[in-house]
């Protein structure tokens, strides 16, 4: 029997469990949660118990520096989300990338180019900046930490660094808000959305939802996002297709 999972803290709410055996409903292959404060332990059980592991917050970082060869995605990030033992090595791939490319590309215009800010510098905001990029968006990343922001739109080339207080004068111009931080950021309260797309990491407990629904703004949940890193991701670390429209009816449910 193969065994995955995913390595995160904390991840005790995770979905990845369920979504991957509804993802392969009848294989020989089973997914843990490895939960653990420090990486370089729950690393250690990777390399002695699993084929691949997913990796969540907040080690996306942290396994990219364990990885022997790394798709083109993940060197632009310096994170990976898909850890996999092939051929003696370590493998990394970032599936945060294509989901939000897939989430992302009906709004891209070639004539227009729309106007994103994405609010927080971690991993998966990171993927979410890039994607935006990739498709011809114009991007600015704002984040507590301006230095962590600045360094990444420099290293990235294309995009533009903010601190939090300055997204009241960047809001009206925006067309798409992606909230890549798990907790609510109250000058939010004071601005518009009216008009916008907004594009929410957290599945969890979402910051967004209930303002969004209550406005008639168009919101796409961290569901979305979710399925669409498990159904690209899985693949990459099983050689199977997954079966993306079991994970998506799930995620609806």
């Amino acid at each position: 029997m193969k065994k995955y999972g995913l390595i995160g803290h904390p991840i005790s709410h995770s979905r990845s469990p369920e979504l991957f055996r509804v993802a392969y409903p009848d294989a020989d292959m089973t997914y843990d949660l490895i939960d653990d404060v420090d990486f370089e332990r729950a690393y250690r059980r990777f390399l002695a118990d699993y084929e691949a592991v997913n990796v969540t917050a907040p080690f996306k970082g942290d396994a990219f520096r364990k990885v022997d060869v790394a798709d083109t995605i993940s060197r632009e990030l310096f994170a990976v989300n898909i850890l996999r033992k092939k051929d003696g090595k370590i493998y990394g791939y970032n599936s945060d990338f294509w989901a939000l490319k897939d989430i992302l590309a009906p709004y891209a215009n070639p004539h227009k180019r729309p106007q994103v800010l994405v609010i927080g510098c971690g991993g998966a905001a990171k993927a979410a900046a890039l994607a935006a990029l990739k498709l011809k968006m114009s991007v600015r990343v704002a984040n507590r930490d301006f230095r962590k922001a600045r360094e990444f739109c420099f290293t990235g080339g294309g995009m533009i660094p903010l601190r939090l207080e300055q997204i009241p004068e960047q809001m009206p111009g925006i067309n798409i808000l992606i909230y890549a931080v798990p907790v609510k950021i109250d000058l939010l309260d004071e601005l518009s959305l009216e008009g916008k797309v907004v594009v929410e990491a957290n599945y969890k407990n979402p910051c967004l939802l209930e303002r969004c629904k209550a406005e008639g703004i168009t919101y796409i949940p961290g569901l979305d996002w979710l399925a669409g890193q498990a159904i690209a991701g899985y693949e990459l670390m099983t050689d199977v297709k997954p079966d993306a429209e079991r994970v998506q009816g799930l995620l609806r449910l």
